[in-house]
């Protein structure tokens, strides 16, 4: 959110791009084994029918053992390997990690500062020269090949629609994401409230009756949603949703009662659009 306010106020180009499938670009480093089984060993074969003849049977299912020789996702390790794979590459075009945050890193091009900010495979890019962009786009491309990328004012960023605007303002809006959580809320949310808390939000009391297993994890579910959301796009949501996390663990039917209002009050505020 920093770079991005930094982007706006120095008039940045700015462009994201997404590497499909990052973890298949890193080597797996260790002997590792996956194991299939059931109708995935016919799928596995069809692709190679050399592996038919290493197909065994294990209790009374057939099974077939591969080793990895790319970082698959699942394993503990693939993030790290992907990682460094990725900042070697940067490292080698003259990019420094700020040493506050090790998935930013900058290079001075032409005079002004290139940025390049990542979570896993989406970046975000950004110089005063588009064609500095373009050509760090190039040189990203010819090392993991085809990116996803997005050029302009608007972007979509790890589930946040940002707007760049011409009074060195941006705009941030995550209404697809509160509408997903009002639609996976077991409960309809069909009215709405002009508060996302009530003032008996910090009521609590041990004897109210818990939740069931299945509320149980879909309070938790959306709490956490939503506290994503807040701390991004929707600060007028960021008190109460902060409280429900402490209730996470030992939710009760007040909690659920508090955690629809929340919802009933995005539900009439979904176009509220947070302005930095």
């Amino acid at each position: 959110m920093m770079s991005m306010l930094i982007d706006a106020w120095e008039g940045c180009d700015v462009a994201c791009a997404d590497v499909p499938g990052a973890y298949l670009h890193a080597d797996m480093d260790s002997f590792t084994l996956i194991r299939y089984e059931g109708e995935s060993v016919d799928i596995m074969c069809k692709i190679n029918p050399d592996w038919e003849k290493f197909v065994t049977i294990e209790g009374g299912k057939k099974v077939l053992y591969l080793r990895l020789l790319k970082a698959l996702y699942g394993c503990v390790k693939s993030a790290l390997l992907w990682y460094e794979l990725f900042v070697n590459t940067l490292q080698k075009e003259g990019f420094v990690l700020n040493p506050y945050d090790a998935c930013v890193a900058n290079k001075m091009i032409d005079g002004k500062q290139c940025t390049i900010a990542w979570y896993v495979n989406d970046n975000k890019i950004s110089h005063m020269d588009p064609a500095v962009i373009t050509r760090i786009i190039e040189h990203i491309k010819s090392k993991f090949g085809k990116l996803t990328v997005t050029r302009g004012k608007k972007y979509v960023f790890l589930g946040m629609d940002i707007k760049f605007c011409e009074d060195q303002d941006m705009e941030v809006i995550m209404k697809a994401y509160l509408m997903e959580a009002i639609n996976n809320f077991l409960d309809d949310i069909v009215k709405s409230s002009i508060t996302p808390a009530a003032k008996n939000l910090f009521d609590v009391n041990d004897d109210d009756e818990k939740l069931s297993a299945q509320r149980s994890d879909n309070f938790h579910s959306i709490t956490c949603k939503l506290l994503y959301v807040a701390q991004r796009a929707r600060p007028d949501i960021l008190l109460p949703i902060t409280f429900l996390c402490t209730q996470v663990s030992k939710s009760n039917v007040k909690d659920w009662g508090k955690l629809k209002r929340v919802l009933q009050y995005l539900g009439g505020t979904l176009d509220l659009v947070l302005i930095l």
